[in-house]
């Protein structure tokens, strides 16, 4: 069985192998956003990589024994478990990483979600919302560096697409998932390669794979297992080519979320009727109301039931930060693993085919953990914090780059402090 799944496994890569572009072809797709160029109090200034594991739990490094991610923690410090924002999703975590804000505070409430204030939606899937810069509150890192005289490049992240405060990273691509991992490593060397004057001093890289096998198969299959190694391979990558080009790199290794299995459906309508347009399914499922006497209508039917927990807008739990914005729903429904929240009969079809889930609570189920390693020239060796909030990684970037943050933010350095040399 082994044999079978290793040859699916090499023809498939092969395959779509054939089928990719060539690396001229994907490199033409940059966009070169604006002339700025590093100024010369930025121009000895450290370097900062930091590289998004889309749904790496936890525990995945030990128990699916990604080598050179293990190395990362003794060359360098690493997190027990970093402990996402609410909800445990990708949107909202990435920007929550590079703003070192909760959703709550930078808007991006969830993957998709309502604005009641001007009627429009967003969603992932939707490349017109994603890009638009009015969605975005904060400012994300590679804004925080440009403000202060210093490049920034981006191969994928949240927000790097749009034009949040008017500026994009100095270096980007439009997302396409298809791209080749080792085309994005690549590239990253490659701005490090740069004349200093254009070289960007903070990059951010994004990888899915891991989620999308854990998605599909579960946290515990072998597809996810593969996932990991495969990516931790090009962790190795890159780390041996920041070795040869004798920068003061800092590499940050992170995600946003972990993974649990589902495996039961609980389907709205067998509690009240909504429509799909303010209705928004998973862990967290979202209600969107006409007015008060409907939310309170809602809310009195859903506190029956016993297999999820309902909350007005205003009454969600305050250690989830999650009750002070209006593009969030007016009720709020979480719910346990194994269960999700769907709303029709095409969504039961269609998760059927799901092994794996993320969303939940991430304070009361650890599966949602994700991971934090980093290594560098100041950074102590075989170091550990305890578990530790998301938005704490960015004021520690900051300070590494020795840059100054003068709008509010709920990250603290002094909660990651302790991983500098003294």
């Amino acid at each position: 069985m082994k044999n079978i799944l290793f040859l699916s496994i090499l023809f498939t890569t092969f395959y779509i192998t054939a089928q990719e572009p060539t690396y001229d072809a994907v490199r033409k797709n940059e966009i070169v956003s604006n002339k700025l160029e590093n100024s010369k109090e930025t121009l000895n200034k450290p370097y900062v990589i930091m590289v998004s594991l889309d749904g790496f739990r936890f525990d995945y490094a030990k128990r699916y024994n990604a080598k050179n991610i293990l190395n990362m923690a003794k060359n360098g410090s690493s997190a027990t478990r970093l402990i996402p924002s609410f909800p445990s999703k990708t949107f909202p975590n990435h920007y929550s990483i590079a703003t070192g804000l909760y959703p709550e505070h930078h808007g991006i409430i969830s993957n998709s979600f309502y604005n009641k204030e001007t009627g429009t939606r967003y969603s992932i899937g939707n490349r017109e919302a994603v890009q638009n810069g009015d969605w975005y509150g904060g400012i994300p890192l590679w804004n925080l560096a440009q403000l202060q005289g210093m490049c920034s490049a981006s191969y994928y992240w949240v927000g790097s697409e749009a034009d949040v405060n008017g500026m994009h990273p100095k270096y980007y691509y439009p997302y396409n998932k298809q791209t080749p991992y080792e085309y994005r490593i690549k590239r990253v060397l490659e701005w490090l390669q740069l004349p200093e004057n254009v070289r960007p001093h903070i990059i951010t890289l994004y990888f899915s794979l891991i989620d999308t096998n854990g998605h599909k198969y579960g946290p515990n299959s072998e597809e996810t297992k593969q996932a990991v190694q495969y990516v931790d391979k090009q962790i190795g990558v890159l780390r041996n080519g920041l070795k040869k080009l004798n920068l003061p790199v800092y590499l940050v290794v992170t995600s946003d979320h972990g993974m649990d299995e589902v495996s039961h459906l609980i389907n709205i309508h067998d509690y009240v009727n909504v429509n799909n347009q303010q209705f928004f399914a998973g862990p967290v499922a979202m209600i969107y109301t006409k007015d008060e006497a409907e939310t309170d209508s809602l809310f009195n039917k859903l506190t029956q039931q016993t297999n999820f927990k309902t909350y007005k807008r205003a009454h969600v739990p305050n250690y989830l930060n999650y009750n002070d914005n209006p593009k969030i729903g007016d009720l709020v429904l979480i719910t346990d693993p194994p269960n999700t929240i769907i709303n029709s009969q095409s969504d039961k079809t269609e998760l059927k085919q799901l092994e794996g889930t993320h969303g939940y609570d991430p304070f009361e189920n650890k599966n949602m953990g994700a991971i934090f390693y980093i290594e560098g020239p100041d950074i102590k060796k075989d170091y550990k914090l305890s578990p530790i909030e998301n938005v704490n990684i960015y004021p520690l970037i900051a300070h590494l780059l020795q840059l100054t943050i003068n709008e509010p933010i709920d990250g603290k350095f002094d909660a990651m402090s302790s991983v500098i040399k003294e």
